[in-house]
């Protein structure tokens, strides 16, 4: 999968099985398999940590 960012193309990187490789070297199952990845982000997962130490300390 190639996209273009201010028309100089751009190769998509993820890691698959251990290497970082292309994402169009995917085989079907693969990319099917990448496609539907969450992406992660730091203030989603701070947030998410906060309301667990909120529900642990009402728990205890």
């Amino acid at each position: 999968m190639t996209t273009n960012c201010n028309r100089t193309p751009c190769e998509i990187f993820s890691r698959s099985m251990g290497f970082i490789r292309p994402v169009k070297n995917f085989n079907i199952g693969k990319y099917s398999e990448f496609s539907e990845r969450k992406t992660f982000t730091e203030a989603n997962c701070l947030s998410a940590g906060a309301r667990h130490c909120d529900l642990l300390k009402r728990a205890a």
